[in-house]
């Protein structure tokens, strides 16, 4: 099920953001240096909802960052899912941020917990185990962060961070029927037009969910038993990113 090479689109990503065909991938340019985003303050609204989604791994509180720490090696074999995760090194290339590092607290083997607090359609949101449900065989997540300080005055300092979740499940109906069920979860929670749940939700493509905000994007898709979760907030393109590093997920798995 798992292809071990890597994608062309492993190397960077385009700067722009032109619309492209279903299944087709940025082809990355030879050198990428685009500077650091200046998040202005009708923007960073936005983004603190959207932070809510994505739990403390990107509240735009300097206080949460001081909780985490660095990922220890472990010893433990490499599983299916673990060829499947973007490793940290190609993420800063794509992103085109040399300061983003693991944390361990979202080097996960389980979903975590959903946030009870939030509405009933919208604890589905971001990474949860209302996102991937039951009955996964394998599942891993990473996250990758930043703190900046690169704020209108008077704004707290950002986390920047690109988060993903794999999960492997017996077959492939089961994988299309959670991304449904997702889908499904996300549109009534886009209904009820709560403030902390502000976004736009489309589909690129029939096995592709995204979400989308100001200054953060959050990409789902299924393929071949294998439901996958990207997510980007406070980096730009924070589309372009998110849908560079699902792909990169995306051709590991084999048909």
């Amino acid at each position: 099920m798992i292809n071990r090479g890597r994608s062309p689109a492993e190397t960077g990503l385009s700067t722009m953001r032109p619309p492209r065909p279903t299944g087709s991938v940025t082809t990355p340019r030879a050198s990428l240096r685009q500077p650091r985003p200046r998040v202005l303050r009708s923007a960073a609204a936005g983004i603190a909802r959207s932070a809510s989604i994505l739990g403390c791994a990107a509240v735009v509180m300097t206080a949460c960052s001081a909780q985490v720490t660095s990922v220890e090696a472990s010893d433990e074999p490499e599983s299916r899912v673990d060829t499947l995760i973007v490793s940290v090194e190609d993420v800063r290339n794509i992103a085109n941020n040399e300061a983003l590092a693991a944390h361990s607290h979202s080097d996960l083997r389980t979903p975590p917990p959903t946030d009870t607090d939030a509405p009933g359609p919208c604890r589905a949101a971001g990474i949860s185990d209302f996102t991937f449900g039951t009955g996964w065989l394998e599942f891993r997540s990473a996250g990758y962060h930043d703190v900046t300080d690169d704020m209108s005055p008077g704004l707290p300092a950002m986390i920047e961070t690109v988060s993903q979740a794999v999960a492997v499940y017996p077959d492939a109906s089961m994988a299309r029927g959670l991304l449904h069920q997702l889908e499904s979860s996300l549109r009534e929670c886009a209904g009820l037009r709560d403030p902390s749940y502000e976004f736009t939700l489309d589909k690129p493509d029939a096995s592709t969910v995204r979400l989308s905000a100001d200054g953060w994007s959050h990409v789902y898709r299924e393929k071949s038993a294998v439901l996958m979760s990207v997510g980007v907030l406070g980096l730009e393109p924070a589309e372009e990113i998110a849908n560079t590093v699902l792909q990169i997920i995306t051709d590991r798995v084999e048909d």
